[in-house]
């Protein structure tokens, strides 16, 4: 199943949008991670939870269908030990290596996304996908950069930057 017809409507949207707002969220988040303003943990926490309280994902999924889940070794072991697979195997049928991060799933969208856009390894999906967005984390820079990559491809996190602009103005 698709993204249903609003959601598609709204990812469209977030990517117009995050498109025309580039430099303006790029200076935020630049600023964020060289300040990092007190209470900007929190406040994405409380941003993250507003957000997802009417936003859902099993009606969306555009995450597993346009961006690729990062697999490191301890994901590997965990996902090839669920489907009966040694992690060799599992790495060269499912798997591409990354200079940056360990791995990477081969295929868009997400071979682990069913047709019911629920996720076919959910208990024992990525780490990646299980703190996604990272918004509910304490604040790294590589944490504030997914969360950047990410305002055109999620409407929660295009909502959150929305409200974290206005409770960090300029």
């Amino acid at each position: 199943m698709a993204a249903t017809p609003a959601y598609l409507a709204l990812i469209d949207q977030v990517k117009k949008k995050a498109k025309v707002e580039r430099q303006k969220n790029k200076k935020l988040f630049d600023r964020l991670k060289t300040d990092k303003p007190k209470g900007v943990d929190k406040a994405f926490q409380q941003v993250h939870d507003e957000a997802f309280a009417h936003i859902n994902c099993l009606e969306c999924a555009n995450c597993c269908r346009i961006a690729q889940p990062v697999f490191e070794r301890p994901d590997i072991n965990r996902v090839s030990r669920h489907l009966g697979m040694k992690p060799k195997k599992f790495i060269r049928k499912y798997l591409k290596p990354d200079p940056e991060y360990e791995y990477f799933t081969r295929k868009l969208p997400c071979v682990f996304l069913g047709d019911d856009n629920k996720c076919k390894i959910y208990e024992v999906r990525p780490m990646g996908c299980r703190t996604y967005p990272p918004a509910k984390l304490r604040l790294s820079p590589e944490q504030l950069h997914v969360l950047y990559e990410n305002i055109g491809i999620c409407p929660a996190v295009s909502e959150m930057v929305d409200k974290i602009k206005q409770r960090f103005p300029e």
